[in-house]
């Protein structure tokens, strides 16, 4: 099933989390999906209702290694140990689902690029390069659904 694209704007807000740097290979050996796992057992356990979106932030440091924020917009001192935070302005994206059955994440970042570019669109990476909205459940790529989300201009 080929993606749909839409934009897509979200308000000003802080994102708190925890910040994680390592490698892509790191990431592809689960650093990441550990991350997400253990945000969303503290959240769980701390606000056992809350279905709120878990927000994953990427910034690109170098051609092998990124940065990661993981986490819940709001101010939120329960589910993270020494939390971080990020005020992000107001901001537009390119978006799209992307579901278990449509493969490998990076081809489909791939793709969205492609279409950024086709239909005249131009990513902005001077806030973040990408942005991740996990349900409440997140378990993986390959198991559960994600919002994939690329700054746009």
């Amino acid at each position: 099933m080929e993606a749909k694209y839409e934009i897509a704007e979200r308000p000003a807000q802080r994102i708190t989390g925890r910040l994680w740097e390592g490698t892509f290979v790191e990431a592809a050996d689960g650093a990441i999906h550990r991350l997400i796992a253990e945000a969303q057992e503290h959240r769980r356990r701390n606000y056992p209702t809350d279905r709120s979106a878990l927000i994953g932030l990427a910034w690109d440091i170098t051609p092998d290694a990124f940065r990661y924020l993981v986490g819940y917009a709001g101010e939120d001192h329960k589910t993270f140990n020494e939390p971080e935070h990020l005020d992000l302005p107001a901001m537009r994206f390119v978006t799209t689902m992307h579901r278990p059955e449509d493969g490998d994440v990076f081809v489909q970042y791939r793709k969205m690029f492609d279409w950024i570019d086709a239909a005249g669109y131009a990513p902005d990476s001077s806030r973040l390069h990408y942005r991740e909205e996990y349900e409440a459940g997140f378990i993986s790529p390959a198991a559960s659904s994600l919002r994939m989300m690329v700054p746009i201009r």
